[in-house]
Order: structure tokens, then C-alpha cells, then sequence
């Protein structure tokens, strides 16, 4: 059981669910409802990133299938579904589990900047514009390339609509065009420091402080790749981006974006949610102040939360 609640920006497991047929309840992934009775509440960002995935269905089909299976998990299962800031802190205070909706790839919505109002009618409170191939509004970390005039079309309009601008697949170009057009927080839900591991979807010191600027944060990833060049990981990684950021004033601007169900190697003796548990229990141990433990775990995305979601 962990003392703090858990604000996570960033999993997979909305699509895996999908593709495997399996319940939000318990699966075989590494986030389910009965993981997540070891907090005491318990707010997600599920991701839907289709655009990798293979099959005969069109980009936006399998988004929609995507979609229509997990809200029926949370049909099932009496999980609600927050559109507000208030419903997500409420959960955070009162306890219990939520969920946020989120899009890894706008090719889930044909990268048309004008259903964004339609979506975020749909409940989707974040959507990063890229995953690892480059779109008709971006370049991405693999390909370069800054925004299109699509792009700033889309940026302008996401934030005002209401939804978080995710910055963790694009471009080092396109980052910068995000922050130049941004007139809210932004995030790069699941992205580590480059300077301790030099992986490209990682954050140069001069992204993690534009986004400090902004007020907004970078999520740990917890994928092994991203935390150490070997491909292994121990928390001793962990704690090395986590300080590395902290030491750049990143208090308040650190959050939870473990990636989970999207990373299938993670660090040496965690195996899914439950492990944050032990996470919480190495920041103590390690002896970070419990404010700064308490910011990482809700406190720094609920900020963002609120000033992007209203």
C-alpha cells in the first residue's frame, strides 16, 4: 500500500486490452483495477496510440474500436471517467479509481485539427500529435521535422478546447514550435533525461526547463531502454533522472508517466503497477523530502491538470 495517491500521465493498456480481449479487473498486462488497490486513489491517462498496430482496419477504426472496447471496461467495471479537473482531484482527495483519456498519434482522428472540439467532447483530456512516424502535423523523435501549418493549427486549438499538448514523441523542431505557440502548460508525459541516458526519446536540459517555463511536466518513464543505454535498469536509474531534473529546479514539474503496457522491460524488481509501491518506498529511503515525493506521485500533473483541463 502506498501513503500517496497515484496521478499517471501515461500507459498503454487501453489498447492492449483491446487487442487481447482481456478485463480491466485482472489481465495479464501490467495495469489492472486489482493492482491498483494498493493506493489510496488512483487516476490514469490511458493512452490510445493504434497507429503502430497492423490489421485491416484504417487508423481511425481502430481507434474507434479501441475506444468502444475500453468504455465498456469502464461500463463494467463502474470506473469514472473524469472530463473535469474537479472529478480528477476529487478522486485524489476522496479515493478511489478514474480515468483519463488520452491519444498517442493523430492519425486516430485523420490529424484534422477540427475534430479536436468533437473529441474533447468525448472526454479527451491529452493528445500527443506524433508517435515515432512523422504526420500531417509533425515531425516525430525518429524522423525530425518541425511543426506543419496543420500542426500549429492543432496546437492553438487542443489548448483551447481544453486538452494537454504532449510533447513526448515529437521532434526536438517540433518541440520548440510547440512551445513558441503555447499558451498553457505543456507535458512530455513519459520522457526521461537525455544527459543520463542519451536515448532520442528523452529530453535535452534546455526542453525539460522550456517546459518548467511553461509550468508544465516530464512523466518517468519507467522503460529500461530509456533509463539506461544498456537496455537493463536498476532503481538506482530511476533515481538518477529524478535528480537530475530535481537539480535543475524541476521540483514541481516531475510526475508519474511509467509507460506501462507500452515497455516490457522495466527496472529490476518492478513488474507492473503495484511496484510503485516500492517506489515509494526507495524516494523515502533515498531521502527526498515527502513533499517532493508527494509532488511526484499527483501533485505537479493536478497543477497542470487544472490550468489545461478547467
Amino acid at each position: 500500500m502506498t501513503k500517496y495517491p497515484v496521478l499517471d500521465g501515461h500507459c498503454d493498456t487501453a489498447v492492449e486490452l483491446w487487442r487481447k480481449g482481456e478485463s480491466l479487473a485482472e489481465n495479464s498486462g501490467q495495469v489492472s483495477l486489482a493492482q491498483a488497490a494498493a493506493f489510496p486513489a488512483y487516476v490514469q491517462f490511458f493512452a490510445f496510440c493504434t497507429v503502430w498496430i497492423e490489421n485491416e482496419q484504417t487508423d481511425e477504426e481502430r481507434f474507434a474500436s479501441a475506444m468502444a472496447y475500453f468504455s465498456e471496461q469502464l461500463r463494467k467495471h463502474s470506473i469514472p471517467l473524469c472530463r473535469t479537473s474537479a472529478d480528477v482531484s476529487a478522486i485524489l482527495r476522496k479515493g478511489g479509481v478514474g480515468a483519463v483519456l488520452s491519444i498517442e498519434g493523430a492519425e486516430a482522428f485523420d490529424c484534422d485539427p477540427g475534430r479536436l472540439e468533437e473529441l474533447a467532447a468525448r472526454g479527451v483530456r491529452m493528445i500527443a500529435p506524433v508517435w515515432n512516424a512523422e504526420n500531417a502535423l509533425a515531425g516525430s523523435c525518429m524522423t525530425g521535422g518541425g511543426l506543419t501549418a496543420q500542426g500549429r493549427e492543432f496546437v492553438r486549438r487542443a489548448q483551447r478546447a481544453g486538452i494537454i499538448v504532449d510533447v513526448s514523441h515529437s521532434s526536438e523542431r517540433a518541440f520548440w514550435d510547440i512551445c513558441e505557440l503555447a499558451e498553457k502548460p505543456i507535458v512530455a508525459s513519459h520522457s526521461n533525461a537525455k544527459a543520463v541516458c542519451g536515448h532520442v526519446r528523452n529530453l535535452t536540459d534546455e526542453q525539460f526547463r522550456a517546459i518548467c517555463d511553461l509550468g508544465g511536466t516530464a512523466g518517468l518513464n519507467l522503460y529500461a531502454p530509456f533509463l539506461n543505454a544498456s537496455g537493463h535498469a536498476s532503481m538506482d536509474d530511476v533515481r538518477r533522472h529524478f535528480e537530475h531534473f530535481l537539480e535543475r529546479d524541476g521540483d514541481g514539474h516531475l510526475a508519474l508517466g511509467g509507460d506501462l503496457d507500452g515497455c516490457d522491460v522495466l527496472p529490476d524488481g518492478m513488474h507492473g503497477l503495484r511496484d510503485y509501491a516500492l517506489l515509494e518506498r526507495n524516494f523515502e529511503n533515498w531521502g527526498f523530502g515527502e513533499q517532493i515525493v508527494r509532488n511526484l506521485f499527483y501533485q505537479s500533473l493536478e497543477k497542470v491538470v487544472k490550468l489545461c483541463i478547467m
